[in-house]
């Protein structure tokens, strides 16, 4: 375990100048350089300079303070974007938090924001540290640092707090995964146990776990929030309140940036099966919908909503005669649609530069991309293999 005089070290100017000048330097070479610093190791250095070029983007108050220290690879990879910490807190208020995973502490930083007390657990001893260290460089006072297992805290515990925060480890015996019975803490064990120590609780998990499992094994659900950023899926969040029945109300958020960002709120209370969304050949538009969506599976409902028509009953891309500017997800004209002809198609495309998509057929965008020697580019042309109605089909299209 580090000590916070030797992250001190990691804060001396000379230090952060040498980081600073790294940070375009590949890391093999800079492992063969070694440390210019007697009293810190080239780990601690690269570690640093990985951080710093990861949090460019996805921690960017983090980035500009050039005196945070970043733990390894893998735990900055697991921890929270700053977009997504941000809409976590705005669904906090109340006088007391505790987080049960604290892990790099992006999630409390802003959490502390919204509460008064704040108590950030983590079991990982050099994770702690680090973390504690960073929350006095950022300046954050409200913040109680814990060292120990965050269960047997809340066994040992009077308290009954506002919130309780958990985003359970997908790593187990250094297997990842993705269910909650396998994550730890595994919370299927004891939500007994954290029903009577909060309120109301938010669980992160894995954008692969399955929503219906969700509903089936959580308690309390109030709502689930499918967070996505430039239109991946990042994280489910379960807002659990004890005292309420369980609703399915699923609030889709796709962030473009932290202040751009579409919202759809829908009523989950059985899928639409998907013979109800009429069927169609391929007609003037073609829609997509986001990914936060399609991980709801609420798609098909919203199809309705919109007038669209499905191209096949298991292909999940929709069309109709119509502009609507409104649609959460990518809207493409059609210019031409083909029965699949890879002679014709090598002959017309090979070295050019056109963008795949592949929905309801064998072959991948790669084979795709191999069998007719195209390249992968440009912003607005696209050939989306299909199966529809009409067979399998190519349709040359423009990104809207």
């Amino acid at each position: 375990m580090k000590s916070e005089g030797e992250y001190n070290k990691l804060s001396s100017p000379e230090v952060i100048q040498f980081i600073e000048d790294q940070l375009t330097t590949p890391i093999p070479e800079l492992v063969l350089k070694g440390s210019p610093f007697p009293s810190i190791p080239i780990n601690l250095l690269v570690n640093q300079v990985v951080g710093k070029n990861k949090a460019r983007k996805k921690l960017p108050t983090w980035h500009k303070n050039p005196k945070i220290i970043y733990p390894p690879k893998l735990n900055l990879e697991q921890t929270s974007s700053e977009i997504t910490a941000r809409h976590k807190s705005k669904l906090i208020e109340g006088d007391t938090l505790i987080d049960l995973t604290g892990g790099f502490g992006v999630d409390d930083y802003f959490f502390s924001k919204q509460v008064n007390s704040l108590t950030y657990c983590e079991y990982n001893s050099d994770l702690f540290e680090i973390s504690k260290y960073n929350f006095n460089v950022l300046s954050v006072k409200n913040i109680k640092c814990l060292n120990q297992d965050s269960i047997e805290l809340l066994k040992e515990s009077t308290h009954k707090y506002d919130w309780i925060y958990v985003d359970p480890s997908r790593r187990n015996k250094n297997q990842k995964v993705f269910l909650i019975k396998d994550s730890l803490p595994n919370l299927l064990e004891h939500q007994k146990l954290l029903e009577n120590k909060s309120q109301q609780m938010m669980i992160k998990t894995s954008p692969m776990y399955d929503i219906e499992a969700g509903y089936k094994e959580l308690s309390g659900v109030k709502e689930l929030h499918v967070v996505s950023i430039k239109n991946e899926v990042k994280e489910l969040l379960w807002i659990i309140d004890w005292r309420t029945t369980s609703s399915r109300n699923i609030k889709l958020y796709n962030y473009d940036s932290q202040k751009k960002y579409t919202k759809n709120v829908l009523q989950h209370d059985g899928l639409i099966s998907s013979d109800k969304v009429g069927l169609s050949p391929c007609l003037k538009y073609i829609y997509e919908f986001n990914s936060s969506i399609m991980k709801s599976g609420l798609y098909d409902r919203l199809a309705i909503r919109y007038g669209l028509l499905k191209l096949e009953q298991n292909t999940n891309l929709f069309t109709c005669e119509t502009l609507i500017k409104s649609f959460p997800g990518k809207i493409y004209k059609m210019n031409t649609i083909e029965t699949i002809n890879f002679k014709k198609l090598k002959r017309e495309f090979k070295g050019r530069f056109i963008n795949i998509i592949s929905k309801n057929i064998k072959l991948t965008p790669s084979n795709l991309e191999k069998k007719i020697g195209f390249k992968t580019g440009t912003d607005t042309d696209y050939l989306i293999f299909a199966k529809t109605i009409e067979g399998n089909k190519v349709i040359k299209a423009t990104k809207l």
